[in-house]
């Protein structure tokens, strides 16, 4: 494949003189597009002959390209902040000049490279590269479209960042597969679904928004085909402009924070934006679910007014939030007032914890970039990694109690996977737990997870190592933070089982993942024995356990040398989720109701096909459903019970929001 190599026009050379071109047209480039576009159509780049996949952009990166065109302050505060996680790439037409700057500020240059090339403006994200991968996570190639500003050295600065790192560029350049696009107009989970605003479509339909006759005349249909044989974009999702946003580029408004999460930005009720933006979140929700098949989460974080109190309805600039950027392990985040700022930290800290959340100040009058309509997202664009290790999963949200909670993550590399680890913690916990996933199909690995407590903040990661020897965490900057969900439920965590002297036979609702001796541990100087159905038997008095682990579905016999009372702290198991499988003949069942039931009612599926013979407690008293005799009466909870049944089968206990009756 031949590298697209683009030609410099000759355009108004004195326009571009100026250093500070805003991110939207200034009104003579207006009447420059049609010269502009009309230099694409002869050219001839087909698109990859194999499938791509945009990366998103909280994957691992390897660079930051960004143009010293104007605002030098700020740049500044984004290498010094880049630095330590990425190689950065400075387009500028005097390196010598840039490196001085950073030098005075004390910034390290090791991580620091130069293209000595100069740009028309600052903001490369719109005119920058965009890595995709063939095959989800293969050879790295770049792609560009065609920029939506008649800006020819904006326009070639992909070509000179392919070049750089000796990737193979495809261009939208071409006959059929025109197309002009901009990258704050567009943001993607890195599993083929895309947003836009109505923009990409205006700017493609034959005349675009200033009526020239050379932008590409194409359909949506035939938009969405070019973003998927560039891109791998399969469900291209476009919303409605925002009348106060000029340049009606979606990274002003909001950002997808991961594969189910979008972050908005929120106005005052009725003000300016607010209403169009939420029209467009609910014809989102109404209309499109995550590639799980869930509803998006929809996270707002207010923007922040002029000092005067004006938003942009009143001539206020276009304060936003959502102008972030991730550099691996950190994100900046654009800055305005402190009174603003500290709730939009603390929104971002909630959504992402662990990454360090690093503000940088967009209002400054010195440095005003964002009354150019634009922030930090505008002027940074990233570089993947060579060969990703990627994992994809949909974030486990706050829900209802469950005692078991399935963990799923799709994971790949060229090389294949050596193996992945789910890590999960409890907030009152010092360290993680750690356990190996199951490889089931399709790069899924999948592990379900036992008595996770309610009521608790849980923190969980994934950590993979493919069989090249690379490993990554998810997210990445786990340990530090991960994902985080609670379980809400007025159900008991707790139970007190009363022992009497004598024997036992005792069972629990609650789960406990530990050795019988720790459980018992409490009340083990009265314990004499401790026997399961099994005849397996823990003797506190000689340190012989051979039980081994507690086991909330069996039942265990209990002989005390006194009174006393046990106390398991942990998790309610749901009984809907732990059938009881019964084998031929006697068998020792628990209790996994926390209120007491008649024991006929309990009982009756097995009553109903004639398979169950009788029923003890530990009193001796016995049910027989033969004879309608009933001497046990309710059930218990804290008791356990033998069961005899005449062929195999299963005892399965209603949910606790269903009654015996």
């Amino acid at each position: 494949m031949k590298r697209v190599t683009l030609l410099f026009y000759v355009i108004n050379t004195c326009l571009f003189a100026q250093t500070h071109l805003p991110k939207g047209f200034l009104s003579k480039e207006k009447l420059m597009m049609d010269k502009y576009l009309e230099s694409f159509n002869n050219k001839l780049t087909p698109p990859p002959a194999f499938p791509v996949r945009t990366m998103a952009e909280w994957e691992e990166i390897k660079a930051l390209t960004l143009s010293w065109n104007s605002y030098p302050g700020i740049l500044t505060e984004i290498i010094k902040q880049a630095v330590s996680e990425v190689e950065v790439i400075i387009f500028c037409e005097d390196s010598n000049s840039v490196k001085n700057t950073l030098y005075s500020q004390n910034i390290d240059l090791e991580n620091v490279n130069f293209i000595q090339e100069p740009t028309n403006s600052i903001w490369i994200r719109d005119y920058g590269q965009h890595t995709v991968y063939k095959d989800d996570v293969g050879q790295q190639y770049l792609v560009d479209w065609i920029y939506n500003r008649p800006r020819p050295l904006d326009d070639a600065s992909p070509n000179l960042v392919s070049n750089y790192f000796n990737y193979d560029l495809f261009a939208t350049n071409s006959g059929e597969n025109l197309l002009v696009n901009t990258g704050g107009n567009f943001m993607t989970d890195g599993m083929g679904t895309a947003f836009a605003s109505e923009l990409i479509v205006e700017e493609n339909d034959g005349s675009g928004p200033y009526n020239s006759v050379n932008y590409p005349n194409h359909d949506e249909n035939e938009i969405d085909s070019i973003m998927n044989l560039f891109m791998g974009i399969n469900n291209y999702i476009k919303m409605e402009t925002l009348p106060y946003d000029g340049i009606h580029h979606i990274d002003m408004h909001m950002k997808i924070i991961n594969e189910e999460t979008i972050l908005v930005s929120e106005y005052p009720p009725g003000e300016s934006d607010g209403p169009q933006i939420e029209e467009n979140i609910n014809y989102i929700l109404d209309n499109y679910f995550t590639p799980y098949g869930n509803q998006y989460k929809i996270v707002r974080i207010p923007s922040p007014p002029s000092t005067s109190g004006n938003y942009p309805a009143d001539g206020g600039y276009y304060r936003t939030y959502t102008n972030s950027v991730f550099i691996n392990k950190k994100i900046l985040v654009p800055f305005y007032r402190e009174e603003f700022d500290t709730i939009a930290q603390r929104i971002y800290e909630e959504i992402l914890p662990g990454y360090e959340v690093v503000g940088i100040d967009c209002d400054d009058s010195n440095d005003n970039i964002i009354a150019a309509s634009g922030a930090i997202h505008c002027i940074t664009k990233a570089v993947g990694v060579d060969s990703p290790l990627l994992i994809n999963h949909a974030p486990k949200r706050d829900m209802g109690y469950k005692s078991i909670i399935n963990f799923q993550a799709k994971t790949n590399h060229f090389s294949g996977i050596d193996f992945v680890q789910l890590h999960y913690k409890k907030e009152s916990d010092l360290n993680y737990t750690i356990k190996n996933m199951v490889h089931l199909n399709d790069d899924v690995f999948s592990l379900d997870v036992f008595g996770l407590p309610a009521n608790e903040k849980i923190s969980y990661f994934f950590k993979a190592r493919a069989n090249s020897g690379k490993e990554i965490n998810r997210p990445i900057v786990a340990p530090i933070g991960g994902f985080e969900f609670t379980m809400f439920s007025d159900l008991p965590n707790s139970q007190i089982i009363y022992l009497k002297e004598g024997w036992n036979l005792i069972s629990s609702y609650i789960y406990k993942n530990d050795d019988i001796q720790n459980i018992f541990a409490d009340v083990s100087s009265n314990i004499s024995i401790i026997k399961n159905n099994l005849g397996e038997v823990y003797l506190p008095d000689f340190s012989f356990n051979s039980i081994q682990s507690y086991d909330l579905l069996d039942a265990y016999y209990v002989k005390m040398k006194a009174e006393d009372s046990l106390l398991i702290s942990g998790a309610i198991f749901l009984p809907e989720e732990w059938p009881l499988i019964l084998p031929e003949g006697w068998s020792l069942v628990s209790y996994l109701r926390y209120e007491p039931n008649l024991v006929n009612l309990v009982f009756n599926n097995l009553t109903e096909s004639d398979n169950l013979i009788i029923v003890k407690d530990y009193f001796g008293q016995m049910y027989l459903p033969q004879f309608n005799f009933n001497a046990i009466g309710e059930m218990e909870p804290g008791q356990g019970y033998q069961i005899k049944i005449s062929h195999p089968d299963t005892l399965q206990y209603l949910p606790f929001n269903q009654y015996y009756e």
